[in-house]
């Protein structure tokens, strides 16, 4: 095997791959810095479609020696893979989250990824996937490991991802596409939802956590470790003013929560199950 080859498999074996990686992988295999690596190798590799381009420092390889329809080279690159390469300090988030716990009601090829201010990124397109930032105040609460083919990915806990979801449903496909969604989240915990709530701790957020929170136990199985106790704590920290949980939409006061919700939203989750 080639050094050409060499380096073509140490790709197929990551999937996707940064810069870094390759520059550690050219020291270690070459004794060469990644400026010879990309002149020598990684444009070779380039223009046999055996690697492509992501964005500035990410490639995917390619397997053009594909023996069955989940080798097939037309697929695209995993783009929760890409989407966990982009920065070091992240987690995936919202959607994405959904997706990676298993509830989305739908897949899109959209992929959010939460980092802090000094690591935004612009969004950017390969194919029809499309990446996106979203800037968080705090990357490590609530935020687990999962493995994806064969990689240690971070993503948002089932409780932050309940939170985040309400408070911004705008950037998980919508209200509708919220509910849907987390009507089947498993592992959603009191101690997770407070951890959450209070990277946040802004009244209507704890307003709709509560709103939401009654109403997936009435519908949910999954909920059933959430007591109306710990409902009772959310709404004692929630203050006198209404406030809307979207605004510019036909809505109605739910008296409980103080909060102007959407006309026909409690009856959104009929005929899911």
């Amino acid at each position: 095997m080639n050094k050409t080859e060499r380096l073509y498999a140490f790709t197929l074996g990551r999937q996707v791959v940064t810069s870094k990686e390759l520059a550690l992988w050219s020291r270690e295999n070459l004794s060469k810095d990644y400026k010879y690596l990309y002149s020598k190798y990684i444009t070779r590799l380039l223009a046999q479609g055996k690697l492509v381009r992501i964005c500035r420092g990410i490639y995917a390889a390619v397997n053009v020696y594909a023996s069955g329809f989940l080798d097939n080279p037309s697929i695209l690159p995993n783009s929760y893979l890409i989407g966990s390469k982009l920065r070091d300090e992240y987690y995936l988030a919202y959607h994405t989250a959904l997706e990676l716990h298993g509830c989305a009601y739908s897949v899109t090829n959209d992929t959010y990824v939460a980092v802090p201010d000094r690591g935004k990124f612009r969004p950017f397109s390969h194919g029809p996937l499309r990446f996106f930032c979203v800037v968080s105040r705090d990357t490590s609460t609530e935020v687990m490991v999962r493995r994806i083919a064969g990689h240690d990915v971070r993503v948002s806990s089932p409780s932050r991802t309940f939170v985040e979801c309400v408070r911004r449903p705008d950037i998980c496909g919508g209200l509708e596409e919220v509910l849907k969604s987390l009507d089947g989240l498993r592992g959603v915990t009191q101690e997770g939802l407070d951890a959450s709530m209070a990277v946040y701790g802004y009244d209507i957020l704890y307003r709709s956590v509560g709103f939401f929170l009654e109403l997936m136990r009435r519908e949910s199985p999954f909920y059933d470790a959430i007591t109306s106790e710990y409902i009772e704590t959310i709404r004692s920290r929630t203050g006198a003013t209404h406030r809307y949980l979207l605004e510019g939409v036909g809505s109605e006061l739910d008296e409980r929560w103080g909060l102007y919700v959407p006309r026909g939203l409690q009856d959104v989750l009929v005929g899911v199950k």
